[in-house]
């Protein structure tokens, strides 16, 4: 029986790839913010099949995803006095509950 000897490690050593420090965006252009720095704040929402089977129809025809379509939303809520009246009637109605 032959000896058993462990293979070399010998030349199978990599330096391990740093991340870019310094790089270079053109000087008009800023960093794009991610999502977290954005929109720091989660909402959770739980919808009915016809509402989410409606949000993503839409996406389909028009690739606005459902969060950014939820934000305009809200946004037009806050911005729109007869908007924010009939959705906060709509909001008591006892089919949303």
């Amino acid at each position: 029986m032959s000896p058993v000897r462990k293979p070399s490690d010998r030349g199978l050593r990599t330096a391990a790839v740093q991340p870019a420090k310094d790089v270079l965006q053109a000087p008009d252009k800023p960093a794009a913010a991610t999502p977290g720095e954005k929109w720091p704040a989660r909402i959770s929402m739980t919808a009915s099949r016809e509402m989410k089977r409606a949000l993503d129809s839409a996406r389909l025809n028009d690739g606005v995803e459902v969060t950014r379509r939820i934000r305009a939303m809200i946004a037009l809520w806050q911005e729109d006095p007869q908007l924010r009246t009939r959705i906060d009637v709509r909001a008591q109605d006892e089919d949303l509950r």
